[in-house]
């Protein structure tokens, strides 16, 4: 049994104010309710409940202010507020695979296979600092809310965590660990991201 989302979310926050306070400062606190609506209008209907938690515990971090900050999640990504989800949605859903995607928004492709350009059943959830988002797979099938890495010259294919849950707990299991490790100005970087 996987503890909840909020719970791991705190987990991790205290875990980051310990060892990596400038990386903690930057987390926005949960985003009001109107644009968490916003970005529900626009996304797709069937979103996965852990990732509804997770909106409900933060609203990620400000990429284009504080992205110097660190990543909170391994292989430098920063979760992204919510409207930055809904910008980011915007702009890629303009670009579906064909093979995958149809016109009444049904996908033909499982969750978890990967796409070429884009998705409209990926719903961006983080940021590398390459620019690359990270994306919950809303497709249906076995791998339903799986996490996807999407680059425009690549197309999306998944990484290795099945949910946001799985996701969350890997990074507070890993920084309970001292996998993380600390700038000098207390900004979180990942030793599996620097070799």
């Amino acid at each position: 049994m996987t503890e909840p989302v909020a719970r791991t979310w705190q987990r991790i926050v205290t875990l980051l104010q310990d060892s990596a306070p400038a990386t903690a400062r930057v987390i926005r606190p949960p985003s009001p309710g109107a644009e968490v609506r916003r970005a529900l209008s626009v996304l797709p209907a069937d979103l996965p409940h852990d990732l509804l938690g997770w909106w409900a515990a933060m609203d990620g971090i400000d990429d284009e202010r504080d992205y110097r900050a660190g990543a909170v999640i391994p292989h430098h990504f920063v979760p992204l507020a919510v409207p930055r989800v809904r910008e980011e949605y915007l702009r890629q859903q303009n670009y579906p695979d064909d093979r995958c995607c149809t016109a009444d928004d049904r996908h033909r492709m499982p969750a978890g296979v990967p796409v070429f350009p884009y998705c409209t059943a990926l719903v961006p959830v983080c940021r590398s600092i390459d620019g690359g988002p990270l994306c919950v797979d809303t497709r249906p099938g076995e791998r339903y809310g799986c996490l996807m890495h999407w680059y425009a010259s690549e197309g999306a294919y998944a990484v290795e965590w099945s949910s946001v849950t799985h996701m969350l707990t890997d990074v507070a299991d890993r920084l309970a660990t001292g996998e993380a490790a600390t700038g000098d100005e207390g900004m979180l970087t990942w030793d599996s991201d620097l070799g």
